[in-house]
């Protein structure tokens, strides 16, 4: 995240403003709704599931009912590689 709000601070105050909240509004669904993401293609792992946003990738792991972890937040142009999930 640190880097996402550099690189957009870099562009202007009102776009980090714009992109963090994008993305934190994207967690605060899936909060609610955990399964709405898609199953990640390159795992196919039924709770490695991620969302768009922007130009970025939110990947999280659905642990269990009550847990949820944020594996990454992704640069969508870029592959996504991911290792110890089976």
């Amino acid at each position: 995240m640190e880097q996402i709000v550099a690189y957009w601070s870099s562009i202007s105050e009102n776009s980090v403003r714009i992109q963090t909240q994008r993305i934190f509004e994207k967690i605060d669904l899936i909060l609610l709704f955990p399964n709405s993401g898609r199953v990640v293609p390159e795992m196919g792992h039924p709770s490695v599931r991620e969302h768009i946003v922007g130009h970025y990738r939110l990947v999280y792991y659905l642990v269990s009912e009550q847990r949820i972890d944020i594996l990454m937040i992704h640069n969508a142009t870029r592959p996504l590689e991911m290792h110890g999930f089976n």
